[in-house]
């Protein structure tokens, strides 16, 4: 597994066994947990914090060791567990629950058509409190008790400004408010719903540019 900056050009792998790979720490904790990533026992992310996510990685389609430590300490691993990648993979790894009960969830894309015309959006719920959540866009539900870990398909929206809500479902009280969304035509994007719902880190939602809008093979 490579970063894209490697002195390797990531071009040199067979573009029929080609995937790509980037990490999401979404493993809430106060104080703020720093952990440090290792494939296959190499040291890939150092001193990774709360709501980073890595660059993509470009790597070879295959089974990889993915072990994580507390920044510094290679005694207290944390998590190891072992992940396959297909070729043509684009695929995000969550490093999710608490310190105490930590996982790695392996969110997928395939390359496809680009509609220019519209932007897409999907939606995920790594808030380890396990309450199940209501979505709105522009104050139109688009999603009803996402769950734990549970994932959506992509929601296509026309590019612009919109607004969102998440709600908690059963209590219907509104936990993040996003007055302002700029979505681009072309562009696949995800809503990550990370944090507490009642304590800190308080819930929030990152929405970073998924890798299918752009990355080739």
């Amino acid at each position: 597994m490579r970063y894209p900056d490697n002195n390797e050009n990531p071009d040199s792998i067979c573009d029929a066994d080609k995937a790509y790979i980037r990490f999401f720490h979404a493993l809430p904790n106060d104080p703020p947990v720093a952990v440090d990533v290792y494939i296959n026992k190499k040291l890939i992310v150092k001193n990774f914090k709360y709501e980073d996510f890595t660059p993509y990685l470009t790597a070879h389609a295959g089974t990889y060791i993915i072990e994580v430590y507390p920044t510094g300490n290679n005694l207290d691993q944390l998590l190891n567990i072992r992940i396959a990648l297909n070729a043509h993979e684009i695929a995000t790894a969550a490093i999710i629950g608490t310190v105490s009960q930590i996982g790695l969830e392996v969110f997928s894309d395939y390359p496809q058509e680009i509609d220019e015309s519209l932007s897409f959006m999907r939606f995920i719920n790594l808030s380890p409190d396990k309450e199940e959540v209501n979505i709105y866009i522009d104050d139109t539900p688009v999603v009803y008790e996402l769950g734990f870990t549970e994932i959506t398909e992509y929601l296509s929206l026309f590019p612009g400004k919109h607004t969102m809500k998440v709600e908690l479902s059963e209590s219907k009280k509104a936990i993040v408010s996003h007055p302002n969304l700029m979505l681009k035509g072309g562009n696949f994007y995800s809503t990550y719903v990370v944090g507490f719902m009642n304590s800190t880190p308080l819930v929030e939602v990152l929405i970073p540019l998924e890798g299918v809008s752009y990355l080739k093979f």
